[in-house]
């Protein structure tokens, strides 16, 4: 957490996560900045950390991996050295969009595109039936986004 963030950076932090394609002087006029002031400090947003990345998020029929699946699973043994091997497998894999350790009873929710079926299916035998450490998995398939 950066506790050096201001109400204004936390405005701006607020505006973007909404929309990070604003131009520069609109973002400035929201905030009541001058353009080079919110310019400077979204720089300074983005070298804190503050900012990580800016994406689209692109319409999934747009795309050729249209089918969007969620991705709880269950680990044997809980320990990093145990689930390292299987978070590095995922850095490497296109189809894995989000990765997220939880608490709760299980350890990981995964996001991930597929093209269809087929692809889901050969990607759950390589990562997850074939993983030692993976006791279980439950698949969900995104029916429709809401928010």
């Amino acid at each position: 957490m950066h506790k050096d963030l201001d109400q204004i950076d936390h405005h701006i932090l607020d505006i973007l996560r909404e929309n990070a394609d604003l131009p520069n002087k609109v973002l400035a006029e929201r905030v009541g900045l001058s353009p080079s002031a919110c310019l400077r400090r979204v720089a300074r947003l983005k070298e804190i950390g503050a900012i990580q990345r800016i994406v689209a998020i692109i319409d999934p029929d747009c795309l050729e991996r249209k089918l969007t699946v969620i991705v709880s699973v269950k680990f044997e043994r809980h320990g990093p050295q145990h689930r390292q091997q299987f978070f590095k497998q995922l850095e490497r894999e296109k189809a894995i969009s989000q990765c997220y350790m939880v608490s709760g009873e299980v350890g990981s929710i995964l996001t991930m595109s597929v093209s269809d079926m087929e692809e889901y299916t050969e990607l759950a035998d390589r990562l997850f039936h074939a993983d030692v450490n993976v006791s279980a998995f439950t698949t969900y398939m995104v029916m429709s986004k809401l928010k």
